[in-house]
């Protein structure tokens, strides 16, 4: 025990903080210790607002409780909201600048808080609420000038478990006389609130964003229902022990994630450690993930920041040693961890005045967004059938969707996009938004509701031109050499863009993997000039640059055209038939350029995108019948097939499912959706012309409605459209490639439509459209792409998983396809969908890096020797933009084993 004198000095220490005082960084603060209990010591730490006001006590104070529990708020201060950053740079979006923030290391024992004996260490949810109220009511002796001023509440993780029942004693102290406070509300992110919720959230979650397979999500699965079954039979601590195990068994699904942020890049190499660590003692390994909130190099870095400067330049007792205590919380705390909290929300909401605005993130995977919504809708309070009746709005700033509101009375929720466990870090903008709405000290910032044969052009030596597949048909070209001496020992890559109706040598060319950007800088991952500076040493010898062909298909697509639309495709046969032609004229024109036998020579694949991959395949065996016919000689090797549109009823009916777990959807919203797509299913079944594509286009527009505006492409990247302006438009338009209802991309409305060029297009139709001669007789780049689209309306919903199967059984060609993580168009649960049809089990399913770090980027799935899927991390519809490290590796891989 600590002598009676050192407790006097604490007392001392605690005094002298009355008056504010400089600290550690910048702005005036205090600190200090309250003993909450004879010997159970408790550090809080007040950051005074920056903010020009005559008084720090006419702004709100804030209340930051950390999770864990065990893990210290100091993590809060440096990694989300205080004034400095870990490396000790200024934050951009620091809660100070106009919050007086007061950070509080409980429960004793985490953090700089310490107990004298470990008897003291608090064991239940209501042991810390009371020492918080005590430390408030020391804190307020200290502080009398904020008596007044109102007092919010806000915690994270473990924290958002611990403030509803805090804030709750609090509010009965008030009521009864025993402290002078003006507490207004309580805010939770990521909050533990009902355990069980989010551990039975994570199976499906992992799965439909990728990381599992069907056996992984079983394994997950199995071990959650476990953790249920002796929940409920009221085992607790026991309960906990499976949910760490949980927990080890998504680390070796998943080859390691990052159970905060799932797009935070993993440590694949660190994966073993942490399985070892667990068999060898499982309950220090669960204490230590549970403490822990960041990397292992970060958190050592924070806790020697802690130690080393913090500490002495706060003059802190020799007994406060930072995080020394912190494991002994969270296993003291075993047996209360998983029992749920619902019934203080209640409590709250049913017998307080208090605001309650809780916030999930729609990348945590800890407290998943699915299992939130669960047990929120469960809180039995006055305004719950209202609650569940109020629309869901979308939330965004200078025209970005950054998130998703639905509130009434006294509880509102947020749907944090782009955003895992930590929001005040991830989505500052929208963590912005809600402080300025629920913590006034302005009118509330406005915030939008929205749906939110030459050189030619460039380096290196291209080939471009036109090819008459049919009278007054014609298909544009644009061959990029690779760049090397020998580029005729190179392989040969046609690639296919999607829609119907998209350019190749606009959009995948300029934006995705030509040597050129859109701002005509260099692409340093170019299919044809790439830099591999990544790429393992064993590949250098081996792997060159790519001869790349952008078609512009089907005719109108790009600068191909049809001198009338009544020559346009209206199904995928002519399609394929009109590059069978372009091919055997692009192999003669070519031969006599170089004076080199391509068709007999040069390997070649097929590279696509989206509804391009319905035409790849249907084109790749409509030339393996030509070539065992004798009638072409070409030597094509394999497809590479980039979120292929080849079952589109598969992706579509996974679309609820897909958009419920990340967040963006309610139940209202799912059943609603899922109704537009049994209109869409029938009548394509059924084959009606006309009423495929009027069912397709009601199922855009309620997903815009429920939505409020998702970018269909990258399920995470920002929507720039007002909500009014897309539906008073919505029935003049159709989904296409980059130019949807959902999301307006660079490619821009067709030609003769208000609105102003985009940059892509005024770039094709200018400096490339000049440079490349093309006649201006012929019609601008572009301009026939919605007719395009409409000509295969009747035809764009079917699906050519037969010719799949027809390419597997009846030729030798390699079939490669990836999916991006965040893609909702052709999303990943759909596509495994037909996969899983056409195969039993897969034959090994394992990570793949690019990197000498050993970052994962991705998972492979070899489901035969001729038949690879890659699941692609941190990327949507469009991989090699997204994520074109990922891609070279695919690409480098099967080209070259091959």
């Amino acid at each position: 025990m600590l002598k009676y004198s050192v407790v006097l000095a604490l007392v001392a220490l605690s005094m002298v903080g009355a008056v504010p005082r400089e600290g550690f960084g910048p702005g005036m603060q205090d600190w200090g210790f309250a003993e909450v209990r004879p010997g159970a010591h408790m550090f809080w730490w007040l950051y005074y607002t920056t903010a020009d006001v005559p008084n720090h006590a006419d702004r709100p104070l804030v209340i930051w409780l950390q999770g864990g529990p065990g893990a210290s708020s100091m993590y809060g201060n440096f990694e989300e909201l205080g004034p400095l950053t870990l490396e000790l740079d200024e934050r951009n979006h620091t809660w100070v600048r106009d919050y007086n923030v007061l950070f509080i290391d409980n429960p004793v024992g985490t953090g700089f808080s310490y107990v004298e004996d470990y008897s003291l260490l608090t064991k239940t949810n209501g042991e810390i609420a009371d020492d918080l109220v005590e430390l408030m009511k020391q804190f307020y002796t200290l502080q009398p000038e904020f008596r007044t001023t109102p007092l919010h509440i806000y915690a994270e993780s473990y924290g958002g478990k611990m403030a509803p029942e805090f804030a709750y004693v609090l509010d009965k102290a008030i009521k009864n006389g025993e402290i002078e406070c003006n507490l207004q509300s309580v805010g939770i992110v990521a909050p533990w609130v009902s355990p069980i919720d989010s551990v039975l959230s994570w199976a499906e979650f992992l799965l439909n964003m990728g990381y599992v397979d069907t056996k992984g999500y079983n394994a997950i699965q199995a071990s959650a229902i476990e953790t249920e079954h002796v929940l409920n039979q009221g085992l607790w601590e026991e309960a906990t022990n499976l949910w760490g195990k949980t927990e080890n068994v998504i680390v070796r699904e998943t080859h390691g994630i990052d159970f905060y942020n799932v797009l935070f890049k993993q440590d694949f190499a660190g994966t073993r450690s942490q399985l070892e660590q667990f068999s060898r003692d499982m309950r220090s390994a669960i204490a230590s993930r549970a403490t822990r909130l960041a990397s292992e190099d970060r958190d050592q870095i924070l806790q020697d920041l802690m130690r080393f400067e913090v500490a002495p330049a706060l003059s802190l007792p020799a007994e406060s040693i930072y995080g020394a205590q912190s494991g002994r919380v969270f296993n003291t705390l075993a047996g209360d961890f998983m029992k749920p909290a619902i019934d203080v929300m209640e409590l709250l909401l049913n017998n307080t005045s208090l605001d309650v605005v809780i916030i999930t993130g729609q990348l945590d995977l800890i407290v998943a967004t699915p299992g939130n919504v669960r047990w929120i809708e469960k809180i039995q309070w006055s305004g719950r059938n209202n609650y569940l009746q109020s629309p869901r709005n979308a939330v965004g700033q200078h025209g970005v969707l950054e998130g998703y509101e639905k509130s009434y009375g006294k509880l509102a929720v947020y749907w944090a996009l782009r955003a895992g466990h930590m929001v005040p870090a991830d989505n500052p903008i929208l963590m912005d938004y809600i402080l300025q709405k629920h913590v006034p000290v302005y009118s509330i910032l406005k915030f939008l509701y929205i749906l939110v044969t030459a050189d030619g052009f460039g380096s290196g030596k291209q080939h471009w031109g036109y090819s008459e597949v049919r009278p007054r048909a014609y298909i544009f070209w644009w061959l990029y050499q690779a760049q090397t001496n020998r580029y005729e020992e190179r392989p040969l890559i046609i690639w296919l863009q999607g829609g119907p109706g998209a350019s190749s040598s606009g959009y995948g060319n300029f934006e995705e993997i030509g040597p050129l950007d859109r701002t005509l800088k260099p692409r340093d991952n170019s299919w044809v000039c790439d830099q591999i500076s990544y790429y393992p040493l064993e590949y250098f010898s081996s792997v060159k640059d790519y001869n790349v062909l952008f078609v512009d298909s089907p005719v109108g697509s790009g600068f191909s055209y049809v001198e009338d639309h009544t020559f346009l495709a209206r199904n995928s046969s002519t399609v394929v038939s009109d590059l069978v032609v372009f091919l055997k004229n692009f192999y003669h024109t070519i031969s006599s350029i170089t004076m080199y036998d391509w068709e007999g020579n040069v390997p070649l694949y097929i590279a696509s995108e989206s509804y391009g991959g319905r035409i790849a395949v249907e084109f790749a065996y409509s030339l393996t019948q030509a070539v065992n016919a004798g009638t072409m000689h070409c030597k094509l090797r394999g497809l590479f097939l980039g979120s292929a549109w080849l079952s589109p009823m598969d992706s579509i009916a996974a679309w609820p499912t897909y958009l419920a777990s990340l967040g963006y959807l309610d139940e209202s919203g799912r059943e609603r959706i899922e109704r537009k797509i049994d209109i869409v299913n029938e009548t394509t079944v059924q084959r009606r012309s006309g009423l495929t594509m009027d069912g397709w286009q009601g199922l855009q527009q309620t997903i815009i409605q429920k939505t409020g505006g998702i970018n269909c492409y990258n399920v995470l990247k920002p929507t720039r459209r007002e909500i009014e302006q897309q539906l008073e438009n919505a029935s003049e338009e159709v989904l296409e490639y980059g130019e949807t209802l959902w999301w307006y991309s660079d490619t821009g409305k067709p030609h003769g439509e208000s609105h102003s060029s985009s940059p892509l297009e005024q770039l094709m139709r200018g400096p490339v459209s000049h440079t490349l001669g093309i006649a201006p007789q012929r019609p601008p780049w572009g301009t026939q792409r919605t007719a395009v689209f409409d000509a295969l309306g009747d035809d764009f919903l079917q699906s050519s998983i037969g010719t799949v199967e027809r390419l597997l059984n009846e030729t030798n060609l390699e079939l490669i396809l990836y999916s991006g993580q965040l893609d909702l168009i052709t999303c990943l649960p759909g596509t495994l969908a037909w996969i899983n049809r056409l195969f039993h089990n897969p034959l090994g399913r394992e990570p793949f890096t690019t990197e000498l770090s050993g970052t994962i980027e991705g998972y492979r799935t070899t489901y035969s020797h001729r038949f690879t899927h890659y699941t692609v991390l941190r990327a949507g519809h469009m991989v090699p933009a997204d994520n074109p490290s990922a891609m070279m590796h695919i690409l480098h891989h099967h080209i070259h084993e091959s």
